[in-house]
């Protein structure tokens, strides 16, 4: 069932859109790459800034480091920023404003249609079902 759901793209997006990533310490996220603020990754919304990163696997909690228990962030960048990179960084600051840690406990993964936050079998079957997903073509037929 799992080969079969993983590559169908109606599923994908269920999925992506009916979860979400509770950042606590960043350990489990990856910070360029995984889809952690808004809807969008922030290689694909600072792709300049992710382009001159020397970090660009790095999960959330090796971007910065805590002073106390305040986080700051730091970046390492292939070259020095300048002109307008240096916008950009300030964009990307203000939106990691937004953010704050917690290094006392896990990142995790809610499931926004289960009011517990818990995925969970039934509520996507829910999802999937002909009255969510009209002509969806998606069987459990042969599973």
């Amino acid at each position: 069932m799992i080969n079969h759901c993983v590559k169908d793209n109606r599923l994908q997006e269920i999925v992506s859109h009916q979860s979400m990533v509770l950042i606590v310490n960043g350990k489990r996220t990856v910070f360029w790459h995984d889809t952690w603020l808004a809807n969008y990754c922030l290689a694909d919304r600072f792709p300049i800034l992710y382009h001159l990163s020397n970090d660009k696997d790095a999960s959330i909690d090796k971007m910065g480091m805590w002073d106390g228990f305040e986080w700051t962030w730091f970046f390492y960048w292939t070259r020095p920023l300048r002109g307008r990179n240096i916008g950009l960084l300030e964009q990307l600051y203000v939106v990691l404003s937004t953010v704050h840690l917690d290094n006392e406990a896990d990142d995790r993964l809610i499931w926004k249609d289960n009011k517990s936050g818990r995925f969970s079998v039934k509520s996507l079957c829910g999802l999937l079902s002909l009255t969510h997903y009209p002509n969806n073509g998606f069987s459990f037929a042969g599973i």
